[in-house]
């Protein structure tokens, strides 16, 4: 195998910077010979920048795949200045060997724009084009609730694309509910690709990397991750109340507490949180940190309170105690298969004062919550989804 192309991850989440990192890894010890290239649908790095990691970065901007995918499209738009040119962009898909898609949560009528959900379909699209072998890696998919237009228009699309790729890995039972409505063949049940990863070695990802922290947490703090996306279903100041009560009464019992920003997306909601909160035992960390720098965060806490999925998925990693107040159906698996729906929270119907309580209940409980998780988390190291591909 001479080139594998990676679509679906991106700089600037978190979650899909882990993914991108722990499959090219995998990927580097699985075809040592191969050339790793992966196409970035949220481009942000400059080309200084992307001549710091050691596998190849070729930038599409959604605008690059509007025009790519409607012609039309050149006459009224320009590219923009940091997309690869477009021949070179699809002369890698047409020389690829395999195409693997991360995007952990692109195709759904939940709270996912229609544009979002074309792009992640586009790479597919031009993989059959090109005959070239398409994977979706662990991911969550679906619901398909669309309605007017949408079930009109964006549905038979997805039903086209979806049904083209290799093999389809799900993380929740709900999206192979889903996607029965498209396929059952070549549809395996997987965790999450970071929970199931091991150790990433760092010389696969960066040329030359500082392991030096420039941020640490008081040992045995508190870390709360929150989530912007939690907005979109309740408003805005009802999500900064419930977590400003929950780190004042956290802060009044004596703990140390680290509000840390998952995603550049979240950079206003932690800063509205954090001034709300302000106290001596409280700090913000509100830094683009890479995922080493995150989980070097997470390994000196107490307990977790995530809204990002990564961020749980970081943490149960680490086997630290987690609290969830979550937004989608893929956090509500996660807990379940760790056994943890004491602490799961949906934020559409949960109150600040059940979620305070249950927090109490996992700082008391956290001990015994550590060796469980362990014991759930050994159960699925070692697990090598290549051997479904293959």
């Amino acid at each position: 195998m001479n080139k594998i192309l990676i679509t679906g991850g991106n700089f600037i989440n978190k979650g899909a910077q882990s993914m991108l990192f722990c499959v090219v890894d995998s990927l580097k010890k699985e075809y040592p010979n191969s050339d790793i290239v992966m196409i970035d649908l949220f481009p942000s790095l400059t080309a200084n920048d992307k001549n710091k990691y050691a596998f190849e970065i070729v930038n599409m901007h959604i605008r690059t795949v509007l025009r790519l995918g409607f012609p039309i499209v050149k006459l009224l738009v320009k590219p923009k200045p940091i997309s690869n040119p477009e021949k070179e962009i699809m002369e890698h898909f047409k020389t690829a060997d395999l195409v693997f898609d991360i995007s952990g949560y692109g195709v759904s009528s939940h709270n996912q724009h229609p544009l979002w959900t074309y792009a992640t379909l586009f790479p597919v699209k031009v993989a059959k084009k090109f005959n070239v072998p398409f994977v979706f890696l662990p991911q969550s998919i679906g619901p398909f609730n669309f309605k007017g237009w949408k079930k009109l228009i964006l549905f038979p699309f997805i039903k086209k694309y979806l049904s083209y790729p290799k093999k389809i890995f799900i993380r929740e039972p709900k999206c192979r509910v889903e996607l029965n409505k498209i396929r059952t063949e070549g549809v395996i049940d997987s965790f999450d690709i970071v929970l199931q990863s091991e150790k990433v070695d760092i010389n696969n990802i960066h040329k030359a990397h500082s392991n030096t922290a420039h941020y640490q947490v008081k040992e045995d703090s508190i870390i709360i991750i929150p989530n912007k996306q939690l907005t979109k279903l309740r408003p805005q100041s009802e999500v900064i109340s419930l977590f400003s009560e929950l780190c004042n009464h956290l802060s009044e019992k004596g703990y140390n507490i680290s509000i840390i920003r998952h995603s550049a997306d979240d950079a206003q909601i932690c800063n509205a949180i954090f001034e709300e909160t302000k106290k001596t035992n409280i700090e913000l960390i509100n830094e683009d940190l890479d995922p080493y720098e995150i989980q070097q965060l997470l390994a000196q806490s107490s307990i977790v309170i995530a809204s990002r999925y990564h961020g749980l998925i970081h943490s149960l990693k680490l086997g630290k105690p987690c609290l969830v107040i979550g937004w989608a159906h893929k956090y509500e698996h996660v807990m379940k298969s760790f056994n943890l729906m004491d602490y799961y929270f949906s934020v559409t119907d949960s109150s600040t004062k059940g979620i305070i309580e249950s927090t109490d209940k996992l700082l008391n409980n956290k001990t015994s919550l550590n060796k469980s998780i362990k014991k759930y988390l050994e159960a699925i190291k070692g697990i090598n989804l290549y051997k479904d591909i293959k």
